[in-house]
């Protein structure tokens, strides 16, 4: 993986959870599979859109300029700022990576996450972004995939979790994945990784599908999420680690951060202003904000607009 012939893409999955249709889409299906009241899975702030993606897309065009396209998978819906006939953005839409239709429609990211690698035309190695993930300052194509040796994964301090029952539904979720790890490489052990951009290989997402066939598609049929479902990054990282074909190297501040925002209000503002001091090479703003939308839809885009302030080419002009 250290030569690359062809360009390195983009992929950023985004929902607008706004949208007065996909709201009645998602109530619809919540109750016809009555899904719990639980955040982690149905709650506004899974769905929400305080205009992360522009952000992302102006730190990615500045930051990343080595990046050859841009896809974009959505149910269908565009941001309204979007620049759609972009020469380097490509849209995608679900329907034409799900293999099978009745999945669809989906509101889980997990679910979405295991067809990326079937995205018509995309590089064989690709970066994949939520749009809460941002370039702080200028990153290589090294920061991914160094001269010499296996490509970098960057990964945090502490282990998965490994329960299958106890905490919420995350950490489940992981412990799960945890579970799948241990069963096929039982004298590893298994950091969690880091939010930040990872590059995937699609000949790898092929083998890792085909290493876990009925996992794969029992999370490509859950509609929401559940405990028991892939993770897709997490199993390839390890995977890949597994074959030495990657290093998992751990992120440090300067390299990268990660703000929860979510009460208390003062906690997040500081994280937030410590982003804006270090200027990692990553950073990510995880929206779990339960309370008046207003306040982060108010706080956030300052932050952002701030940091970013010049548009992107993918923006219309207004």
């Amino acid at each position: 993986m250290r030569h690359i012939s062809d360009g390195i893409d983009a992929v950023y999955t985004w929902v607008n959870g706004a949208d007065t249709e996909f709201q009645h889409e998602l109530e619809h299906y919540r109750k016809k599979e009555a899904v719990p009241g639980d955040p982690f899975v149905a709650g506004a702030r899974r769905f929400r859109d305080s205009d992360e993606l522009r952000y992302s897309l102006r730190s990615l065009e500045t930051n990343a300029p080595w990046i050859n396209r841009v896809f974009l998978v959505t149910n269908g819906q565009l941001p309204r700022w979007l620049k759609k006939d972009h020469p380097r953005l490509r849209l995608v839409t679900h329907r034409e990576i799900f293999p099978q239709s009745t999945h669809l429609p989906s509101f889980n990211s997990a679910a979405i996450e295991v067809h990326l690698h079937r995205i018509p035309g995309l590089s064989r190695r690709f970066l994949y972004l939520n749009d809460d993930m941002f370039f702080g300052r200028p990153v290589t194509r090294k920061d991914f995939l160094p001269w010499f040796g296996p490509q970098k994964i960057w990964v945090e301090r502490w282990e998965l979790p490994q329960s299958l029952t106890e905490g919420d539904l995350v950490s489940c979720w992981l412990g799960y994945n945890h579970h799948l790890l241990k069963a096929a490489f039982a004298h590893r052990t298994f950091p969690s990784l880091a939010h930040t951009p990872i590059l995937f290989d699609r000949f790898i997402l092929a083998d890792l599908q085909a290493k876990w066939p009925e996992e794969f598609e029992r999370t490509s049929a859950m509609r929401f999420r559940t405990a028991r479902m892939v993770l897709v990054h997490v199993l390839y990282a390890h995977f890949l680690a597994a074959r030495k074909g990657c290093r998992l190297a751990r992120a440090r501040a300067g390299d990268y951060q990660f703000v929860m925002f979510a009460p208390p209000l003062e906690k997040a503002i500081g994280k937030l202003a410590n982003v804006k001091r270090l200027r990692p090479k990553f950073f990510c703003i995880n929206d779990d904000w339960d309370r008046d939308a207003q306040t982060k839809d108010t706080i956030l885009p300052v932050f952002l607009e701030n940091y970013f302030p010049v548009p992107s080419g993918f923006e219309q002009n207004p």
